[in-house]
């Protein structure tokens, strides 16, 4: 390249406009240099540059610009031939990591250049990797490989869009280069490091004119640098016009016999690099809404907590930034998850090492409590080792400290068979130090933990750790929430009034003059297709954990699902809840009409997580008839009046039901006061009568039985009534047990004619001989 303009060829001389020519202002650039120093204007460079005349110091910056070019350019020549020199020996250099060639790139690359000198740059750098990238990519040069990805990535922003294209290039040389000089694995840390400290420089947010925030030029123009990387398609072409051949990327090197390169690879590190990209962003367009949505806060932080896994410097920085973030809001539980999740990073190091007292089966049993935490042990984390950042940092103690802060969050939250998992993990680095004082510490603690969870299993009141209410969002002013449910984990003291005023708040501040914000009042089945355009919509229902062995296909109301058997540990995925219809379009109907819809909604990732709500990835739904309903109402206070009867109580010796336990359930069996019983039951399916629609048409002998169930049932209700009145210890135990053998029988005379499918055939004889 020749510069455009020299002292020789008089390019920068010639004579300006006529109308600057005056006895004070001279004519050409030379002759006002001249002047200045002849009056010795100014004692400095600058104070020079200032004395001329505007015209003359942008000819002085054009000739000083191409004068760096020319000189920048030769001596990318001369480092063009001692590579290829040094690549055939025919020179002997001393300089082992190749000192003065990394140099000489890293001046070229921290320097402002002209587009001319990146047009001959690349094609150079292309050839200086081909020749030397065993030499330049050994972690000897882990430096500069780093300032080299992090000036690529600068070039990657630039406006124009001929530099811009060229940084994608010099990013597809080291990737290619790593392939055969080093681990992939690597080169990804050091582009995520890298990119993480471009961050802090680049604007990647700006102001539009309603005073809201949104993505700016410069963030845009990097994430299409970074598509580009991976546009296998468009590749060819882009090489073609910087000057290079278009199997540059395919051409082998020498000492290998096999092409390495795979767009499949780079396709997955372009989509890491995305996704950190837009985890930034997101977080950035937040600003002050942070304060206000906290659940939008905490959810920024763990994208960048993802979205930075492969550091683990930086994995762990977000993790504990969301930590804080949930004791702000005293979510114990989570934040005790972000605390399991920064020693799982730390162990997994380690293991890796095979640098402490802990193996792949303490990983395992980590992530039975955190599932983020990874089950594969690679060696992704020693790769992690560059400067400034690395494994090297993460020890035994450091992992024994956030252990312990989740022990301490997990019993604040009252989750203590978490507690009892985590400490088990910390007893084997104690009995390898022979620290027996800090081991008599561990096992107080767990004999605490352990009457904790025998005195939640024998509670009479069941033991809730959390609620869970589903949250479906409607309205083009949700952005990326539109159309989608989330499934919320809160405090076991927040109830739907609670969580439907906090977000209408949260919600509310962002609606503007076109949009309203609106809760729907019910769990129906919501068509986006009919709602009203302007109006955003929130529905919120609160839903049931779904345990695992639980039947879901169970007719059974689940007002007593949870409150039998041991306390295990409480982690969810799955979430049901009831919705009654009926067919003519009403919520409510009488007991012959009333349907139930089921839907089960099953989440991505378990309760509880690092954050307080999960997106729902699934949802089915069952719909039980009006007789499959009565059944199942039925047999859920059958059960439940048998429990309380054959259950043995927690104090020795005491073997008698519990009396309030045993009055409310009488209460909702036969002396029903709001719901159905088991009399509403009998009169709406059993009666006969042609108004009940729900009557079915049975043989004479099991008409013949119905009067006989109608007046046991009544004597239930008068047996009942007295206990109900009086509330003494005084229980009719006859009353129960027939309480019990009524409904078991109604339930078998309705099913031998109506539910067929859903219980064993009766004899009839049979059902009738019973004595009733």
């Amino acid at each position: 390249m020749q510069p455009q303009g020299t002292p020789e060829n008089g390019y920068l001389w010639q004579r300006v406009n006529s109308q600057l020519s005056s006895p004070s202002q001279p004519y050409s650039l030379r002759e006002a240099l001249a002047q200045a120093q002849s009056s010795r204007i100014g004692a400095s460079a600058q104070a020079l540059r200032e004395s001329l005349h505007p015209i003359l110091r942008q000819k002085l910056e054009l000739w000083e610009e191409n004068l760096s070019a020319a000189v920048s350019l030769q001596v990318l020549e001369i480092t063009e031939k001692f590579c290829m020199m040094a690549a055939s020996h025919s020179i002997a250099t001393d300089y082992g990591k190749l000192d003065c060639i990394t140099a000489i790139l890293m001046s070229f690359f921290s320097r402002n250049q002209p587009v001319a000198f990146w047009k001959a740059f690349f094609p150079v750098f292309n050839r200086v990797f081909n020749l030397h990238g065993a030499t330049l990519m050994a972690r000897e040069n882990d430096r500069f490989l780093k300032q080299v990805a992090f000036h690529l990535l600068r070039l990657a922003v630039f406006r124009n869009d001929s530099i811009r294209k060229r940084a994608v290039i010099g990013l597809q040389i080291l990737v290619r280069s790593s392939f055969y000089f080093m681990q992939t694995a690597r080169l990804r840390v050091m582009l995520t490091i890298t990119l993480s400290e471009l961050m802090s420089d680049v604007q990647v947010t700006q102001m539009k004119s309603d005073g809201t925030l949104e993505e700016s030029g410069e963030a845009r123009r990097l994430r299409r640098s970074l598509e580009e990387m991976a546009d296998e398609a468009k590749s060819p072409s882009l090489f073609r016009e910087c000057g290079l051949p278009e199997n540059a990327l395919s051409a082998i090197p020498e000492k290998f016999s096999e092409n390495r390169w795979s767009w499949s690879d780079v396709k997955h590190l372009s989509d890491s690099l995305l996704l950190a990209l837009d985890a930034s962003l997101e977080h950035a367009l937040l600003g002050s809404a942070m304060t206000v949505d906290r659940y939008a806060a905490a959810e920024g932080f763990y994208k960048l907590a993802m979205a930075f896994s492969p550091v683990p410097d930086l994995h762990i920085m977000w993790l504990l930034h969301l930590c804080d973030a949930h004791q702000e809001m005293q979510s114990w539980a989570e934040a005790a998850q972000c605390a399991v999740a920064v020693a799982g990073v730390v162990m997994q190091a380690l293991v890796a090492r095979n640098d402490g007292v802990w193996s792949k089966d303490h990983v395992a049993a980590l992530r039975k409590i955190c599932p983020v935490v990874s089950n594969d042990i690679t060696a992704e984390a020693s790769a992690a080792e560059v400067e400034g950042y690395g494994a090297s940092k993460l020890t035994v103690d450091s992992a024994v400290k956030y252990l312990q802060l989740a022990n301490k969050l997990f019993s604040q939250a009252e989750l203590y068979h978490f507690c009892a998992s985590i400490l088990e993990l910390v007893i084997p680095v104690y009995k390898s130090r022979r620290a027996y004082g800090q081991l008599a510490k561990c096992h107080t603690l767990l004999t605490n933990i352990y009457e904790s969870i025998l005195e939640q299993e024998s509670s009479p009141i069941p033991f809730t750790d959390a609620t869970y209410y589903r949250v479906g969002f409607y309205g083009e002013k949700f952005g990326k929430l539109d159309k989608e449910e989330y499934v919320y984990r809160e405090p076991r003291d927040v109830r739907l009034g609670d969580i439907m005023e906090k977000l209408s708040h949260i919600y509310e501040s962002r609606m503007d003059g076109n949009h309203t914000l609106h809760i729907i009042p019910d769990s129906r089945q919501v068509k986006a297709d009919e709602l009203q355009p302007g109006v955003c919509y929130l529905q919120i229902t609160a839903v049931d954990p779904v345990m695992e062995d639980e039947d879901l296909g169970s007719r059974r109301e689940r007002i007593f699902s949870l409150s039998t058997g041991s306390v295990r540990a409480r982690v969810f995925d799955r979430f049901l809840f009831d919705t009654p219809f009926t067919k003519n379009g009403k919520t409510q109907g009488g007991l012959e009409d009333q349907w139930k819809r089921r839907t089960v909604l099953e989440t991505e990732g378990s309760f509880p997580a690092l954050v307080n709500r999960l997106l729902v990835i699934k949802s089915e739904s069952l719909e039980f008839s009006p007789v499959e309903n009565a059944i199942g109402m039925i047999e859920t206070r059958t059960a439940a009046l048998r429990n309380e009867l054959e259950e043995p109580r927690s104090s020795e010796g005491d073997q008698l039901p519990r009396l309030q336990s045993l009055q409310r359930i009488l209460q909702g069996s036969v002396a029903v006061q709001v719901n159905s019983g088991v009399l509403s039951v009998c009169t709406a399916f059993l009666s006969g009568e042609p108004g009940h629609k729900a009557t079915f048409t049975g043989t004479a002998a099991t008409h013949s039985c119905t009067p006989g169930i109608h007046g046991r049932l009544q004597a239930c209700y008068s047996s009942a009534l007295p206990f109900d009145r009086r509330g003494r210890s005084g229980v009719p135990h006859t009353t129960c047990e027939w309480i019990s053998v009524t409904n078991c029988r109604v339930i078998s005379l309705h099913s031998r004619h109506s539910v067929r499918a859903m219980i064993s055939p009766v004899p009839e004889a049979a059902i009738c001989s019973y004595n009733l």
